[in-house]
């Protein structure tokens, strides 16, 4: 599984670093996957972690939720994340219901039966990611030969 440090997560979500340390740490509203030892040691994001982040940040930001009433929810979503490949969350939302139930549909359809709840459409954080992790990954890869050895 590919692991991203603190700096590429915040560019990823638009936290600030303070941000991401109170919402990662602090609060642990959404803890990273690999919390640092120590000194020198650095937290570890997976993508389902940043996509959990890019969902906080849009119920705070956009739908002004109060983030620290959705902290099992957001435990819950983990779980249900997991459990699911990246490409098999295209085309899904997340719906969180006012009884704390956390579910993963298949489309906005799915709501139009529910009279209250948050609708989270999945598709834009899923590109941000795709594009961001393969950014992140090209810019790690070293050449293996430098041009002019290569004819």
């Amino acid at each position: 599984m590919r692991l991203i440090q603190a700096k590429e997560v915040q560019a990823l979500t638009g936290l600030s670093q303070d941000q991401l340390r109170e919402w990662t740490r602090r609060r642990g509203l959404i803890p990273p996957d690999i919390i640092p030892q120590g000194p020198g040691s650095r937290a570890l994001f997976s993508w389902q972690t940043v996509l959990l982040l890019r969902i906080a940040v849009v119920l705070k930001e956009k739908l002004h939720v109060e983030l620290q009433a959705y902290r099992e929810n957001f435990a819950k979503l983990r779980c249900l994340i997991a459990e699911r490949s990246f490409l098999s969350l295209g085309g899904s939302g997340l719906l969180l219901l006012p009884d704390g139930t956390v579910k993963l549909t298949s489309s906005s359809v799915e709501n139009a039966s529910v009279c209250d709840g948050l609708f989270v459409q999945l598709d834009p954080h899923l590109g941000i990611l795709s594009t961001g992790f393969r950014e992140i990954e090209a810019s790690r890869q070293l050449p293996l030969f430098p041009i002019s050895a290569v004819r």
